[in-house]
């Protein structure tokens, strides 16, 4: 599901442990699912009983899980009337229980392939390794049915879900890849997906280390009956370090309203975070990141969406990401990538 988490004093997207609240742009769209096929959006929330207020910016994760269970049994559609034609309630289930017997990750993400391959033609999947990058595409064969990009977006949030409940571990993403062009809710994708994106591309697309491939599925036929019976609640849940201090420190970082990307100092963001410099540092070691790394990571992923959107100049993006000069963006820019951002945008 797409959410933002509560912490202790603002909001994270990603995932529910505790108190989770839904982005309203979901929630709208989920609704807007249902529109699209003639149900009338007030017709679902007096059938639901929830109210919501004129200005809400979130809404209870329950609340969410409702619609998306109302719109799936209404529409019959697994796919939530965002492809051409429905995929039959109980597929998802089917597939779930067939590939629960097999022994590792990979084997099993193999074997949903080939169930969807078998049940569906609106959607092709491809699980590939290259070197130690695993790179897992889905490519639907009529997205103008999506035209709001929900149902790409809570896909790819399935999958990254599904698979980490799999092995009962959190699999950190490296990168995502959108098969449209930047949306005007970018910033939530970002918390969503807390690694680089890449948009425009030909499929949609989650990039992961290989290794966990080999990991051994831990589920147990039971629990998955308890999974299903939930879902999609627990679609929207991770386990493991979804908490780390680094997925804390990037949503700090990249949830900003200004044009120019602005960090503050360690000492503030630590007071923010309710400890001190030293001890967000050493904890930061301890998941071998640190706060430069961390910044550098951001400055990166902005820089390339820039360059290849070839709107800004290389003095512009300097700007914006908070160089002194197009200079010091240029060396910074190099020892990122081995390339000149000149280079870089020329070759875009």
């Amino acid at each position: 599901m797409l959410l933002t988490k509560c912490y202790t004093d603002y909001w994270v997207c990603g995932l529910k442990v505790t108190m989770a609240k839904v982005d309203i742009h979901y929630f709208n769209q989920a609704l807007r699912c249902a529109q699209r096929q003639g149900i009338e959006r007030e017709a679902i929330l007096d059938q639901l009983g929830i109210s919501l207020s004129d200005d809400a910016v979130h809404v209870d994760d329950h609340e969410m899980t409702r619609v998306v269970q109302y719109v799936w049994a209404t529409l019959e559609d697994e796919f939530l009337g965002c492809t051409k034609s429905p995929c039959k309630r109980g597929t998802f289930p089917f597939m779930a229980r067939h590939i629960l017997t097999f022994p590792t990750l990979g084997q099993m993400l193999n074997q949903a392939i080939k169930c969807y391959s078998l049940m569906t033609d609106e959607l092709a999947m491809n699980l590939q390794v290259k070197g130690d990058v695993a790179e897992f595409d889905f490519t639907f064969s009529h997205s103008e049915f999506d035209p709001d990009y929900f149902f790409r977006e809570f896909w790819l949030i399935i999958w990254h879900r599904f698979s980490s409940w799999l092995i009962d571990e959190k699999i950190p993403l490296t990168q995502v890849s959108f098969n449209y062009q930047r949306p005007a809710h970018h910033q939530q994708l970002k918390l969503l997906f807390p690694c680089r994106h890449k948009f425009g591309d030909t499929s949609i697309k989650i990039y992961f280390s290989a290794k966990y491939l080999a990991y051994s599925g831990v589920r147990s036929q039971t629990e998955l009956t308890q999974f299903l019976r939930r879902s999609p609640a627990d679609l929207i849940t991770i386990p493991g370090s979804d908490s780390s201090i680094k997925s804390q420190v990037l949503a700090r970082l990249v949830h900003q309203e200004q044009v120019n990307f602005v960090c503050p100092t360690l000492e503030v963001l630590a007071r923010s975070l309710n400890m001190s410099a030293q001890t967000l540092r050493r904890r930061l070691r301890s998941e071998g990141t640190s706060y430069p790394q961390i910044k550098d990571q951001i400055r990166l992923d902005l820089a390339m969406e820039y360059l290849r959107g070839k709107k800004h100049t290389i003095s512009d993006i300097s700007s914006r990401l908070g160089f002194s000069e197009p200079r010091s963006f240029t060396r910074a820019f190099k020892q990122w990538t081995g390339s000149s951002p000149s280079r870089y945008y020329g070759n875009k």
